[in-house]
């Protein structure tokens, strides 16, 4: 598939922090051990986001950019259908469809809002579109990638002010009122999925929840005692927490950057910051800059799945990451 391989900086870094993730981990493997989580993850990692990513960089141009986004965006659309298959089961218990879990359908679900929102293909009942998309992912009970798309929303509101603010001002206040004084809001707030999303605001105030600091904390712990890392999947198994953190199910840091650190290194981190940044950097610079809209909506559907991946998820779960970092910039690239 390829023929020729043209190097530049962007290329060099992905090359890089790949192969010192791969590397790293076999060696950490070694020394603190397997577990079939991390072995699971990963494989998958390897064998999805690596090659997908390899592939776009030396062959993928715009058509095959666009192309891919409407694949995608069929992906969400079908998993939106059969979450309205499963909309009695949704309702009553935190779950996922077709073996996956919440948090994924969740994600999905609001990657098909974005991708519609800013589309630049899509312009009839846009609105309508991305009301059932967030509407759906209430009910998959997590917070953390409708929190992801409303801190979009911030994002383009703050780069675009003049353009939007009344249009935006004025459609929100809309949604507001009719979710507040027509009793939506507290009709949706009944179902225990929808009222779990809004579990962190009660009666005016923050309710607090520890579960994350707790994993935040014991991973900066874990990095500062284990600074190359102790392999994939094994962050519960060297933390302070240990047992506790396997009573509750939590395997990884829910967050990227913390998991990274921990389990491949703070080496690996370190090339992954560098390589995303510069690749922030020229997405930036190609799309925002230049006001290309098809840009636009690769940015800000990068913005979306990199929030995601600071607040919830593994590695596993951030793979749509790893593979849409190289895809905003396939016209530079190419």
């Amino acid at each position: 598939l390829v023929k020729s391989i043209k190097i530049d900086l962007n290329k060099i870094l992905l090359y890089a922090f790949y192969y010192i993730l791969i590397i790293s981990n076999l060696i950490l493997w070694s020394i603190y051990g397997v577990t079939d989580y991390g072995v699971e993850k990963f494989i998958n990692f390897v064998l999805i986001p690596l090659p997908i990513s390899l592939l776009i960089i030396e062959k993928f141009t715009i058509r095959d950019r666009d192309f891919m986004i409407k694949i995608l965006l069929g992906i969400s659309i079908f998993l939106f259908v059969v979450t309205l298959f499963n909309f009695s089961t949704l309702s009553l218990t935190r779950s996922g469809v077709l073996g996956g879990g919440p948090i994924v359908l969740s994600r999905w679900l609001c990657f098909g809002a974005i991708v519609v929102l800013f589309h630049p293909g899509i312009k009839r009942f846009k609105v309508i579109y991305i009301l059932l998309f967030l509407f759906a992912a209430l009910f998959t009970g997590s917070r953390g990638p409708i929190l992801s798309f409303l801190l979009v929303i911030i994002l383009y509101f703050f780069f675009n002010f003049r353009k939007v603010f009344f249009r935006t001002f004025t459609l929100l206040s809309f949604l507001i009122c009719i979710l507040f004084f027509t009793g939506i809001f507290d009709q949706l707030s009944q179902y225990n999925t929808v009222s779990r999303v809004f579990m962190n605001i009660e009666e005016g105030g923050l309710r607090q929840s520890n579960g994350r600091s707790l994993l935040f904390v014991s991973s900066i712990q874990e990095m500062i005692e284990y600074p190359f890392g102790v392999g994939s999947g094994n962050f519960v198994e060297y933390t302070d927490r240990s047992n506790f953190f396997k009573n509750k199910n939590l395997y990884y840091p829910h967050n990227l950057f913390f998991e990274i650190a921990s389990e491949f290194g703070i080496i690996s981190l370190l090339f992954f910051l560098i390589y995303l940044f510069q690749s922030i950097y020229l997405s930036f610079k190609l799309n925002l800059q230049n006001k290309l809209q098809a840009g636009n909506m690769m940015f800000y559907t990068f913005v979306f799945l990199f929030l995601n991946s600071m607040v919830s998820g593994d590695l596993n779960d951030a793979r749509l990451l790893f593979v849409f970092i190289p895809l905003m910039l396939v016209k530079e690239i190419e």
